[in-house]
């Protein structure tokens, strides 16, 4: 009888796969540790308070493009190209208080946390 070969992921062992072929199981532990830093660092901010944010920014604060000109994320569950970036990183000590958000595309938001998270 022929093995059957399950793909295993070379960091955790995992063998749930999105279909992005990355590891749900490491991207889940990711999202915990973040959701720890947050609270740690401290800050919050309302619904109120980012949609006002957001009313005021017309253009991503990285790359200065309107909104409109971006390109549709890749993953369909998202329907906006804005996202909440952090002037000061979480990974840094930053809060999540509204004065420490801006509001930026997916593309630089994406760009500028690339690799970050290897520390």
């Amino acid at each position: 009888m022929d093995a059957i070969n399950i793909k295993k992921c070379t960091k955790c062992g995992g063998t749930r796969f999105n279909s992005w072929d990355r590891c749900m199981d490491c991207r889940n532990a990711r999202g915990k540790v973040r959701q720890e830093r947050i609270k740690a660092n401290g800050g919050k901010h309302t619904a109120a308070e980012w949609k006002a944010l957001l009313a005021a920014s017309p253009t991503c604060s990285e790359c200065d493009r309107p909104w409109d000109v971006i390109p549709k994320r890749p993953d369909t569950r998202y329907k906006y190209t804005w996202t909440k970036g952090h002037k000061i990183h979480v990974l840094d000590g930053g809060t999540n208080d509204i004065g420490n958000l801006q509001a930026e595309c997916y593309q630089c938001n994406f760009n500028k946390n690339a690799g970050r998270l290897k520390r």
